[in-house]
Formats: C-alpha cells, structure tokens, sequence
C-alpha cells in the first residue's frame, strides 16, 4: 500500500500540526503552503517519509495552477490518494454595510472554498489507478450557524458543506469525501478573531471568554483525532461532520 497525502495550508496553527504528524507516518506527504518547512523537512528525513513542499499562494489562480502542474506527476504511483484542504482565512471581519473590499472578499473565497474546489477535482481526476481516495476539507460551524461580523466566512464555509454533499454525489462510491468542523482550537486564526473591534464582531467577548476559560483545543490533540478519521473505515458515512461528535 503507498499512501500520499496533500495538505493546504500547514504554516502555523492546526496545518503546521498535522503536517508534523504525518511527517511521523512514512508514505508521501505533500504540502502546499506559503512557505516551506525545514523542521518538516527534517521530521520526514528521520521517519523516512518522502516530503515535497510546494510553496504556493492559495488567494493567487495562478500560483495554485502552477503547483497542481507539480502536483499532478506525484499523484500517478500511488493506490491511497488523501486530500485535506485545511487552508483557511478568517478576514474579513466586518458588519455586512462594510464589505466594499472587493479583493479582501475574492481572496477569502479562493483561498477558502475556490482552491478547495480545482484540488480536489484537480486529485480525483488524475488518480484513476487509486483505489481508495479520501478528501477530508476543513469547514467550520460558521458554516452551519450565520454569526454577526463573519458573513464572508461563514458563506465560503456553508459553501464548502454544500460542495462537499454535490461532490459526494458526484463520485458515489469512487472516494470519499467529508466536510469537516474542527471545534474551537487555539490557534492564531483565534488570535485574529480576539484582536477584532467589538465594532465589527459583536461576539467578540466570547472568543476572549473562550481562551481565558482554557476552552481552546490544543492543535496537536484535533490533528490526531482528524487524521485517524480520516482512515477510519467509518470516513464518509456522514459528509458533513464535526470531530467532537468522533470519540477522542
């Protein structure tokens, strides 16, 4: 069995954790992110996992093009295909009257639901010797209940529940594919959220509530939980999914 995972977004935060976990796990790990990782290098050399890093900005067409180019060549001699679009931005943070940055609006979209999009058709399309492919995208409760000051957020998230069922649909019983909640996890995409005005996110007392209340999961524990969903035989009975409702 060769098993090669792709991986958005992996910088920092919950990303940065899974990239480290299955740099740990052998196989081929690919990531696309901003920038590349040399303690990620060094992790795969040690557990002689084969690591590419593509260094791509998710918000740019034709970056992303550029590294499915890369992309493609590494996909053909593997039988596990596994795709997590976990990259995501959370700005902007505005009341709805004062969403009037166009490109603000644009790249939250790209980077959070139109590069998820072309990856994963981009995979599906040029794996046809797999024989178990599994895409898992990072969506967001947002995406489920509106909340004031995050109406651009929470329509890419909604947007990629809804992609997501139309995708599984699509593949029927050629991959499966799960939107995924994460929970609440202290990472700097709560940083963002906490240094917003009251102004423009109402709610703002209650992010700040969560982290002095010590209600922000750790990174490392979500990514272990995700990753060993994501091989569990029970991945993509239910396409939209929340990881605290999968036993630790």
């Amino acid at each position: 069995m060769t098993i090669i995972t792709v991986l958005t977004g992996t910088t920092r935060g919950l990303g940065a954790a899974m990239a480290e976990q299955l740099a740990a796990q052998g196989g081929h790990l690919v990531t696309l992110s901003r920038k590349k990782d040399p303690a990620i290098a060094a992790l795969s050399a040690s557990h002689g996992t084969t690591l590419t890093q593509l260094e791509v900005d998710l918000s740019a067409s034709q970056a992303v093009k550029d590294a499915a180019s890369s992309l493609i060549p590494l996909l053909k001699a593997h039988s596990h295909v596994r795709f997590i679009h976990n990259a995501g931005v959370v700005k902007p943070i505005s009341q709805v009257q004062n969403l009037t940055d166009l490109n603000s609006i644009n790249d939250a979209f790209h980077v959070n639901i139109t590069s998820a999009i072309f990856l994963t058709a981009l995979i599906l399309g040029n794996t046809p010797q797999a024989i178990d492919r599994r895409v898992m995208l990072i969506s967001s409760g947002a995406g489920r209940n509106a909340s004031s000051g995050w109406a651009v957020y929470c329509a890419t998230k909604a947007a990629m529940d809804r992609f997501a069922e139309a995708a599984q649909l699509d593949q029927a019983g050629l991959a499966r594919i799960v939107s995924m909640a994460p929970g609440i996890i202290d990472t700097p995409m709560q940083e963002t959220i906490r240094a917003t005005s009251k102004e423009d996110l109402p709610s703002l007392e209650r992010f700040i509530g969560f982290k002095e209340a010590k209600q922000l999961a750790n990174p490392s524990s979500v990514a272990q939980r995700l990753l060993a969903v994501l091989e569990s035989e029970a991945f993509g009975s239910k396409i939209i999914d929340d990881i605290r409702q999968h036993n630790a």
